[in-house]
């Protein structure tokens, strides 16, 4: 599983939020190539405004760390 979300950041070579409160959920997915899909349609959305960046999250990883799962 994989979760897209984005939003302001405090610098844009970070990846904090300048308003954690504010991000964005794009939404959770079952595969990694879904996932980039859905990163890929936030981003260009926003490609002119280099402050605001999404991110794909491994969750499979936060939940099971020592499994190998990508």
């Amino acid at each position: 599983m994989h979760l897209v979300l984005g939003g302001r950041l405090l610098d844009p070579r970070s990846n904090r939020f300048a308003a954690p409160d504010e991000v964005e959920f794009v939404g959770v997915y079952n595969d990694y190539l879904s996932a980039e899909s859905a990163w890929r349609s936030a981003a260009q959305r926003t490609v002119d405004d280099a402050e605001i960046r999404y991110f794909v999250v491994p969750l499979d990883r936060m939940l099971e760390p020592h499994s190998g799962n990508a």
